[in-house]
Formats: structure tokens, C-alpha cells, sequence
């Protein structure tokens, strides 16, 4: 007579593998969001890396001789992702700079045509503040356009990335900030809000959410949008109303240089390209002046 399985060690037999089963799956499950989770956390951190390590070295070779804005603005009713509903929308920042620097600069037209002194804008391309319905803040850009100072330069048609006028040029040029113009935008010849979406040339990252940005001329206060410093240098322009929409302060040649800022703090958001991690990451990054 042959030996079976009784019925009730079929039941425990199904039983235990079903347990055994279920608890691989937890596992499994529990695994690939973890390695999910990790590919975004690294996604997000290489972007860090590749932003902070650009405005250090931008504002180690910030000319004060030539002319620093901050222009902070507080973005109306928009929502962080595409499902949100309207119910979900909230202000965002939409801070950024605009300054002279020394550096390594190639053009991304012509590479053959490099210069070591350039105009630069950082902050978000002007698709993704500008437009208040379809882009979500967690697909905005953040961009850093950059035009070469090439005086020598004998090129027809000249690149869009490069200006031939030198930088002393340029300094004797500059309009009265306080009376020639209304926008901050128009002390750049060629600012990356005339760029089409598509100019990979001044893309720095993608998915950079808002952008805080103060600055600071001693060690106890920070100053920008949220706090003016109101009176005295440096000269700072303020939205009429309360609460306010913008802030915009700048320095120029005419500026005291102990008047300038010793530090400018950076607070972003940047998100990872699936929208795994939800809400994105916060950083902060302090970048030194007082060179």
C-alpha cells in the first residue's frame, strides 16, 4: 500500500508556502521601492553636486567691479504636479542672479571660440515661470545662460552665446539700473527667457523646483523677499503692496565694496525625473563673497 499526504498536511503544506510566498513578495516589494527610492535620492544628488559646484565656482571669480543683482519673485497659485488639483496650489520661489564672472567659458555654438570672462543669469528659463497652467513646479528648469565677453572675436553671423564688446565695455555701458529700467532681465542683452525651450546651451538642471535665495552683509541677518533690509546700501526695490510679490536689490561699480554682500544663501527644491520621491528634497547651500 503506497503512503500519501493526509488531507490536513496538504492544508499545512499550502498554508506554509503560501506564507512563504506572501513574505517574498513583502520582500521583493520592499526591495525595488527601496532601490527606487535610492535611484532617486542619487538622481537628486548628483544634480545637487552639479549646481553647487557651478556656483562655486562662479562666485570665486565674481567681478565687483561690475554689477550683482538678486531679483526675488513669489510665483502665484501653481501647483507642484500634474495631478494636483487647484484646491493644491501654493506660491512658489522663483528667485535669481545676475552677474560678471571669471572662468574656463566655451561656447556652446561655436566650441572652437572660448573666453575667460562672461555675463551670466542663473535661475529658472523663463518656459517654466512664465507659464501658470501646464508646467508643474516639479518640472520646472533651471538654467544658467551665459554670454561670452569676446571683443576679438571676427565671426559673421556672431554666436548667440557670445557679445564682442570687452568687459570694460560692457561696465561703461551699463544702464542707470534705477532709471533706465523696470525689469532686471533687461541689463542682459541676452537673457535665456529669449532662448528657445529646446537651447540645451544654457540648461543646467531639470526638475529644479523653487528657489529661495537671500543674502547677507553681516554674520546675524539675511536678507531678500521675506526680510528687506530697508535703507542704506545697497539699494533695494520693493513691491508696493503687503505682502510682497518681488524683491530686487543690486550692486554695481558704484558701489562701495564694503558694501557688497559677504555671502549669498541658496534654498531649492529639485525633484528626481519619475517623481518617486514625493515633495522632492530641500537643500540649502551658502556660497562665499568675501574674497
Amino acid at each position: 500500500m503506497k503512503k500519501a499526504f493526509t488531507l490536513i498536511e496538504l492544508l499545512v503544506a499550502i498554508g506554509l508556502l503560501a506564507m512563504i510566498l506572501s513574505f517574498a513578495s513583502v520582500i521583493f516589494s520592499v526591495s525595488v521601492d527601496s532601490y527606487r527610492t535610492a535611484s532617486a535620492n542619487a538622481e537628486i544628488m548628483q544634480k545637487l553636486r552639479v549646481i553647487t559646484d557651478q556656483l562655486n565656482a562662479d562666485f570665486q571669480g565674481l567681478q565687483k567691479d561690475g554689477y550683482l543683482i538678486l531679483y526675488c519673485e513669489l510665483q502665484n497659485n501653481r501647483k507642484e504636479y500634474k495631478e494636483d488639483e487647484d484646491s493644491d496650489r501654493r506660491d512658489f520661489w522663483a528667485d535669481r542672479l545676475y552677474y560678471f564672472c571669471t572662468g574656463d567659458f566655451q561656447s556652446w555654438i561655436e566650441p572652437d571660440v572660448k573666453s575667460n570672462i562672461a555675463r551670466v543669469y542663473f535661475g529658472h528659463d523663463l518656459t517654466s515661470v512664465g507659464n501658470t497652467s501646464t508646467i508643474p513646479v516639479s518640472h520646472w528648469k533651471l538654467a544658467r545662460d551665459v554670454i561670452l565677453l569676446t571683443p576679438k572675436l571676427d565671426i559673421d553671423p556672431m554666436p548667440a552665446d557670445c557679445c564682442n564688446i570687452s568687459y570694460s565695455e560692457c561696465r561703461a555701458n551699463l544702464p542707470d539700473i534705477e532709471d533706465d529700467f523696470e525689469d532686471p532681465n533687461d541689463i542682459i542683452a541676452n537673457p535665456v527667457s529669449i532662448n528657445p525651450p529646446d537651447y540645451l546651451g544654457s540648461l543646467m538642471s531639470q526638475n529644479a523646483g523653487e528657489i529661495k535665495i537671500e543674502w547677507t552683509d553681516n554674520p546675524l541677518s539675511w536678507y531678500g523677499l521675506e526680510n528687506p533690509k530697508k535703507g542704506g546700501y545697497p539699494r533695494e526695490v520693493v513691491d508696493a503692496k503687503e505682502p510682497l510679490d518681488y524683491y530686487w536689490v543690486y550692486w554695481t561699480p558704484d558701489t562701495p565694496q564694503q558694501y557688497w554682500p559677504k555671502a549669498l544663501k541658496l534654498t531649492f527644491t529639485l525633484y528626481d525625473s519619475r517623481a518617486i520621491m514625493k515633495g522632492g528634497r530641500t537643500f540649502t547651500h551658502i556660497v562665499y563673497l568675501d574674497n
